[in-house]
C-alpha cells in the first residue's frame, strides 16, 4: 500500500513538472523583442520570434547617429518633457541618453531627424509602450556613422557615441588600444589616435577625419 502511494506521488509530481516546463517554455516564445532598421526607418515588434507590428521612426542625424546594437529598455516613463511626446522608453546605452519615444514634430517621422533616439508617432510609441517591459531586448541595426550615405562626422577629443566607439574597436584591432572601447574619447583614446596618426604620417589636429576612417578600413 505505501508503495502504491510512494509511486502515485511520484507520478503526479512528474505531471506536474512537466506541465510546469511546457508552461515555462510557452511562455519564453511568447517573449517580447524589438527590432529598429535603419536602413527603412521602421520599428518591428516581435512576438515570440514572429512579427507581430511595425511602426516607421524617425533616426538621428548623421552629426548625432543612433547607437547600433543590442540594448535593453531599462526606464519607462508616461510623463516625458513634450518634445518627446507621450511616452518614453528608456535604453542601456552606456555614452548617452537615448531611447525610443513619441514626439511633438510627427512631420520627422521617416527622416533621420533627431539626436539619437528613435522617435514615433504618440500613438504608436503608446502601443509599444503596452507591450515591453524593464529588460525588453532591443537590436538596432544600421551604420554606426548616421544616415546610410552620409559621410561620418570628423571626431575629436571629447566626443562620444557610436562613430566613437567604432574608432575605438578598430584601434584595438591594430594595438592602438589596450582596453575595452567604451564610446568616449577621452585621454587613452587620444594618445592611441595621434599614435594612429603618427604611424601614417598624418599631420594636423589630432582627429579623426576622412584620412583617419579609411586608414582604418571604413
Amino acid at each position: 500500500m505505501h508503495k502504491f502511494h510512494f509511486r502515485l506521488t511520484i507520478v503526479i509530481f512528474l505531471v506536474f513538472l512537466l506541465a510546469g516546463a511546457g508552461t515555462k517554455t510557452a511562455l519564453a516564445t511568447e517573449r517580447i523583442s524589438i527590432i529598429i532598421d535603419m536602413d527603412r526607418l521602421t520599428l518591428t515588434i516581435f512576438q515570440g520570434g514572429e512579427p507581430l507590428r511595425q511602426f516607421p521612426v524617425a533616426m538621428g542625424k548623421y552629426e548625432t547617429p543612433t547607437p547600433v546594437g543590442n540594448w535593453e529598455i531599462f526606464s519607462q516613463d508616461t510623463n516625458p518633457p513634450d518634445v518627446m511626446g507621450t511616452r518614453w522608453m528608456g535604453l542601456n546605452i552606456p555614452y548617452g541618453t537615448y531611447g525610443i519615444h513619441g514626439t511633438n514634430a510627427p512631420h520627422s517621422i521617416g527622416s533621420f531627424a533627431s539626436h539619437g533616439c528613435i522617435r514615433m508617432h504618440n500613438a504608436h510609441a503608446e502601443e509599444v509602450f503596452k507591450l515591453v517591459e524593464h529588460g525588453t531586448p532591443v537590436t538596432i541595426i544600421g551604420t554606426p556613422f548616421g544616415a546610410p550615405g552620409a559621410p561620418p562626422a570628423v571626431l575629436a577629443y571629447g566626443t562620444r557615441g557610436p562613430a566613437v566607439l567604432e574608432v575605438q574597436r578598430a584601434l584595438k584591432r591594430l594595438g592602438y588600444l589596450k582596453w575595452n572601447p567604451d564610446g568616449f574619447w577621452g585621454q587613452g583614446t587620444e594618445k592611441a589616435v595621434k599614435k594612429f596618426r603618427e604611424d601614417n604620417s598624418l599631420t594636423g589636429k589630432n582627429i579623426v577625419d576622412n584620412k583617419v576612417y579609411k586608414l582604418l578600413g571604413f
